[in-house]
């Protein structure tokens, strides 16, 4: 018998224990995503437009400079410099974030995501919370900096403007989808981990098995007393 057809097997055999840990497994998955996730997440679309002056930038040399424009900022958001300039509109709190620098910035890394499309000069920010309002304000406050602070962050003189394509939009956080495939990936995991488990446990209980049905390579000879009597007479009389 292969392998192949062996786990089949003790799949047919043992399939309750291999439902029972990918349901398992799939439940901590939703469970754990459920507890560490913010409740909201409020996500803008930004446009980098970068005004070319008459005759200084052909098209490809205005498109490097925004695609290097969309890396500054994307890393710049996530800067103390940035949270600053953030709590100085007014939208936010002071207290918003904790006043350690290294937990002030974690925390911060935490509560946003940057992602950017440089071929198209687009940058996605998204503001994670278990306030929705709360969450709106950092976004506008975001918004704000962008437009009017990001000169703080460039070396460029040229003038930059961060144009809001759309958002905020506001979902519930983790979506559907994320919690879906949460739940679905572990339960796939789950199910390959009690599988797998099943069948070293079978093998190991089938090698002791088959260990202890073997006969004894050499065992005891039982010796009569009479006959060890016997010989101890006989080699007196020697």
């Amino acid at each position: 018998m292969n392998q192949g057809t062996t786990i089949m097997a003790v799949l047919g055999k043992k399939w309750r224990s291999v439902l029972m840990g990918a349901l398992l497994i799939g439940a901590f998955s939703f469970l754990f995503l459920v507890l560490i996730e913010k409740n909201f997440r409020v996500t803008s679309e930004y446009l980098i437009v970068q005004n070319q002056g008459v005759g200084t930038q052909d098209f490809s040399s205005l498109s490097k400079s925004v695609e290097y424009t969309g890396k500054v900022m994307s890393e710049a958001i996530y800067s103390e410099l940035f949270v600053n300039e953030l709590v100085k509109t007014g939208k936010v709190n002071a207290e918003f974030l904790p006043f350690n620098q290294k937990d002030r910035l974690e925390a911060w890394s935490k509560m946003i995501r940057v992602q950017r499309n440089p071929q198209l000069g687009i940058i996605d920010v998204v503001v994670y919370d278990n306030s929705q309002r709360e969450a709106l304000a950092i976004s506008d406050g975001i918004n704000e900096v962008l437009n009017s602070e990001s000169n703080l962050f460039r070396a460029s003189s040229q003038e930059v403007e961060f144009r809001k394509i759309s958002g905020p939009i506001t979902e519930q956080n983790p979506t559907l989808t994320e919690l879906i495939a949460a739940i679905g990936g572990g339960m796939l995991f789950g199910a390959l981990l009690s599988l797998v488990l099943v069948y070293y446990r079978g093998e190991k209980k089938q090698h002791y098995v088959s260990v202890g049905s073997r006969p004894s390579v050499s065992r005891a000879t039982a010796i009569n007393p009479d006959d060890y009597l016997e010989s101890l007479q006989y080699l007196d009389r020697k």
